[in-house]
């Protein structure tokens, strides 16, 4: 067996690469998902899944291999007081096209009123954990050879429902891959920025016009305001629109200087995953480190 504690929780992998416990110790409530049996980690090769068929654990390594894929991988283990971390240190053999060095499948459902908490957070770029960061009902991790494999790092938390945030907050202060924010992630509850009035800007906040919004605001209360992407500023590459801004940057700079003199925050409504046509991120050709979800054939009639 492969036995992972820290001071909330116990982590069991069988070896036969199944997973078998997640204890809460305080309570010894088993939260791991036992029928149907799930495996701790697996990989696509040639379109075909392999689960874990072995697990063995040594120096703070998990070894494991997948059937008769001849692929086996090297999964550093580090338990921290609060949450484990989970590293990829290798991949032997050809052809791996997924990785998931991590699938623990619980029986909690994820509500805040649940005792016990369970989470997964990526901790570069080279993981995706789907799941949102919060409590979930799922602990996965997957990699890619097109990011690499070796370095994909995630950390399991499971604690008492109660102390989810501060340890999330534990994991992202001690992440040097992850962007860390006093405002937002697990921090957002705390800060009183998040709790402000905002209005929209779709556009015509110029230098001209900057002072009637300032009074506008100040008149609602409002101390927040929302630069909306598409007019303001195109999606993508951020550029501000010449119309409004017709010295670009410094035009947009002149009007934030004088909303934060007027102790006005502003922010940008970018919609990440929104790339204007005329941005050249996508045209005269897609730059090719862009995520693609899917392509469809443009046909003329």
């Amino acid at each position: 067996m492969v036995p992972i504690e820290n001071k909330y929780a116990q982590y069991v992998i069988a070896d036969d690469g199944a997973n078998l416990h997640f204890i809460d110790k305080r309570t010894d409530a088993d939260y791991c998902v036992q029928n149907p049996r799930s495996s701790f980690a697996r990989i696509r090769k040639a379109g075909q899944e392999f689960n874990t068929s072995e697990a063995s654990y040594a120096d703070g390594r998990i070894t494991v291999r997948f059937g008769d894929s001849g692929v086996s991988a090297v999964i550093g283990v580090t338990a921290k007081e609060h949450y484990f971390v989970l590293e990829v240190l290798s991949v032997t053999g050809e052809g791996v096209e997924e990785l998931v060095f991590v699938d623990l499948p619980l029986t909690l459902a994820g509500t805040p009123e649940e005792p016990f908490a369970g989470c997964a957070l990526a901790l570069n770029l080279q993981t995706n954990v789907p799941e949102l960061p919060r409590a979930n009902t799922r602990l996965r991790a997957m990699c890619y050879p097109r990011f690499g494999f070796v370095g994909a790092k995630v950390a399991l938390i499971g604690c008492p429902q109660s102390e989810l945030r501060w340890v999330m907050q534990e994991v992202v202060s001690a992440a040097e891959d992850l962007p860390h924010s006093s405002i937002g992630g697990p921090w957002a509850l705390d800060a009183d920025i998040n709790r402000g009035s905002y209005l929209f800007n779709f556009g015509g906040l110029s230098e001209e016009k900057v002072d009637d919004w300032i009074q506008l605001a100040q008149r609602l209360g409002i101390n927040q305001i929302d630069f909306h992407g598409g007019k303001s500023f195109r999606f993508g590459d951020c550029l501000p629109n010449p119309e409004t801004y017709p010295r670009g940057l410094a035009s947009l700079r002149a009007v934030t200087d004088k909303l934060h003199e007027a102790g006005i925050i502003a922010g940008l409504h970018t919609y990440a995953f929104f790339i204007d046509k005329s941005c050249p991120w996508v045209t005269p050709a897609p730059d090719p480190r862009l995520a693609k979800d899917a392509s469809s054939p443009l046909q003329s009639r």
